[in-house]
């Protein structure tokens, strides 16, 4: 009697950025029989095709502005309104328009030392309402170049300011448009970004003067305590400290969702959190095998774990970050392996271990020192919980020298401690415990986890689904959580992952194959393409490690030149750098392809220099580093929306 045969089907994908490739076969005992249907999905990724930057990035800065403007105007009418329910301003609205006609730089110069009408009071503090200074907010200022110009600025103003004798920002504006009235000059009172004499660059840009918010709140306390020796019965603490708050407020930062722990219910711990770093550097030591030609891998003795270990902790401090690690070959000299053994790690693409980042940074000399080691981790927690959550600078260097016990200096440097940003997948609890296995036995992170009573990937639904539903549903502990709410639609309710084109992705996946299993039933194997390297020889997958090995070594090069230059270190800084570096191998001729004009390595990231497609992204499409360089922005302005033939080509030859 025949052997009756299994029939079924068999859904392959093949998922790209913006496109599924699908095909359905009919299988018989596991063997293709025919092809029942196929084709190709495609569909937007989500991102701006020049800037690869999400598509939403220019919806929510216009939703940012509209909200800033928004809370400026609620905040310039309840100004109003308080000054002239208090008397400081006339109650018709015509009135108060008459008093724009005043100077308000000359009455918040005479506020300092003379009495002034109750209304001119309310003008000079309207005035200062308007423009009332740059905020530094050292959570955001240190990834922003237009942050460290203000900066610049602020110090210019201060130096200026002590100069000339100006006690009050407000007085410095006076007496410098007095002295523009007398120089028959336009009076310069407005910051500007402009090109400025006398500085170390050449074409460099950047504000002669800008005001910090703690100028404004200085001469609005000055000029309310000068005035109330002449008017104490209208001018009182009460009011002042009430109209102080109506100009001076600012929202703090809104702190970021974050996910939800693998393996409970908890948030996830952030990287910067001493156990954190600690798990990581355990899981990779206790990953490390001793391979010797001709026999099996041999795990490493608890000896051996410690000297490697010992030997990380107490590497000798460097400047960078990125140079805090020891090669394999160090390592191996570490614990006497013989000339013919070495790690498993080894490979083209990587030749050493990092050490505790958390570590490495806090302990440095020139900031906490060795005395970081000694510290409990929830002491060493509170400390990075205020260099990473408090946004003023003067809060964390007085909680620093004050309750900490740290000089000026070091408390300057652990404020910028290059820590590291982001978070772990799982929670403080769970780290606790699989950090607790990983040190008591030598075993790796999946068998940590299983001892924890858990397992490392496996989060699958046990029952059959009719259709796929929403991701978020399904993979809860890999999105941002949303409201749990099932009024809600499915993303606001399930949450979603921050990465555009993956959500899209997912979404599109789910879409296509609800379709394809409503037109041809449920098949019975899915099989999805991911890794297309696999077909590669092994010759190609050498030259694919080492041309990745020769990419990592100079993209840590270019980081540690950032480091250095005191620039973030990430992809956008380390291509600008690159681009730098291909005008020429001589660092002192490297020089603007279009004006010919001398690039330096600070005048990329000060405003100085665009990022231009020599031939126009619009009229070719090419978005290639070979379409791309580094030149003066005056130039790329020039350029506009041309090659540098039509920009500048008729002009070379005398045309």
């Amino acid at each position: 009697m025949a052997q009756s045969q299994t029939r079924g089907l068999r859904l392959g994908l093949d998922l790209g950025t913006n496109s599924i490739g699908w095909w359905l076969y009919e299988t018989e005992d596991r063997q293709i029989r025919r092809v029942v249907d196929g084709g190709v999905r495609i569909f937007s990724d989500g991102r701006d095709p020049q800037s690869k930057t999400s598509l939403a990035v220019d919806r929510r800065q216009a939703r940012a502005m509209r909200r800033r403007r928004d809370r400026y105007l609620r905040r310039r009418q309840a100004l109003l309104r308080e000054l002239a329910v208090s008397g400081l301003l006339p109650l018709d609205p015509e009135e108060q328009k008459q008093l724009t006609l005043l100077d308000p730089y000359a009455i918040r110069a005479r506020a300092l030392d003379e009495p002034v009408e109750p209304h001119e009071l309310g003008r000079a503090l309207f005035h200062i309402n308007q423009r009332r200074g740059f905020k530094s907010n050292r959570k955001t200022d240190g990834k922003d170049n237009e942050a460290g110009k203000i900066k610049q600025g602020t110090k210019r103003l201060e130096d200026e300011m002590e100069r000339i004798g100006a006690r009050t920002y407000g007085e410095f504006l006076h007496k410098r448009q007095d002295s523009a009235i007398i120089q028959h000059q336009s009076p310069p009172v407005r910051t500007r970004m402009r090109f400025l004499q006398g500085l170390n660059e050449p074409d460099q840009e950047g504000y002669e003067f800008y005001p910090d918010r703690k100028h404004l709140e200085s001469e609005f306390d000055t000029i309310w305590t000068a005035q109330q020796d002449f008017q104490s019965h209208l001018l009182t603490d009460e009011l002042g400290k009430h109209l102080r708050r109506i100009i001076f407020h600012q929202r703090p930062l809104k702190p970021p969702k974050v996910g939800r722990c693998l393996f409970l219910e908890e948030d996830r711990l952030p990287k910067a959190h001493p156990l954190a770093s600690r798990r990581t550097l355990m899981e990779t030591v206790n990953h490390l095998r001793i391979v010797t030609l001709g026999e099996p891998d041999r795990t490493l003795t608890h000896s051996q774990r410690t000297k490697i270990l010992t030997a990380l902790d107490f590497k000798k401090p460097t400047k960078s970050k990125s140079n805090m690690k020891l090669t394999f070959k160090q390592l191996r000299s570490k614990i006497g392996l013989q000339p013919l053994q070495s790690f498993n790690f080894e490979t083209e693409a990587r030749d050493a271990i990092t050490c505790d980042q958390v570590l490495a940074v806090m302990s440095h000399p020139d900031r906490w020192g060795e005395s970081w080691r000694h510290m409990s981790w929830e002491d060493q927690w509170r400390v990075i919980c205020l260099l990473i959550n408090e946004q003023d600078e003067l809060k964390v260097r007085a909680a620093l020298t004050t309750d900490w016990g740290l000089e000026d200096e070091r408390a300057r440097n652990v404020m910028n401690a290059d820590l590291p940003e982001g978070y772990t997948r799982i929670g403080l609890t769970a780290t606790r415990r699989i950090l607790a296995e990983l040190e008591a036995e030598i075993i790796t992170y999946s068998q940590a986890v299983e001892k924890c009573g858990w397992h490392h990937s496996d989060h699958r639904l046990h029952e059959g689904l009719s259709s796929l539903p929403y991701y978020g549903e399904v993979l809860d502990r890999h999105v941002i959580p949303g409201t749990q709410d099932p009024k809600d639609d499915d993303i606001t309710r399930f949450g979603r992952i921050t990465n555009p084109t993956v959500h899209i992705g997912l979404n599109q996946l789910r879409r296509l194959v609800n379709k394809i299993m409503k037109a041809y039933g449920k098949p019975d194997e899915i099989v999805v393409e991911v890794a297309r390297e696999l077909k590669h020889s092994d010759e190609q997958k050498k030259q694919f490690q080492n041309r990745n090995r020769k990419g990592r070594e100079d993209a840590e090069k270019r980081g540690m030149k950032l480091e250095e230059l005191g620039q973030p270190n990430n992809g956008a800084n380390r291509a600008r750098l690159r681009m730098w570096e291909e005008l020429s191998e001589d660092c002192l001729a490297r020089r603007c392809p279009y004006s010919g004009k001398t690039i330096s390595a600070t005048m990329l990231f000060d405003g100085s220099c665009d990022v231009d497609h020599i031939l126009p992204y619009s009229r070719t499409l090419d978005d290639s580093p070979a379409n791309k360089t580094i030149c003066i922005r005056e130039y790329n302005r020039q350029k506009g929306n041309q090659t540098p033939w039509e920009a500048w080509g008729t002009l070379r030859i005398g045309i």
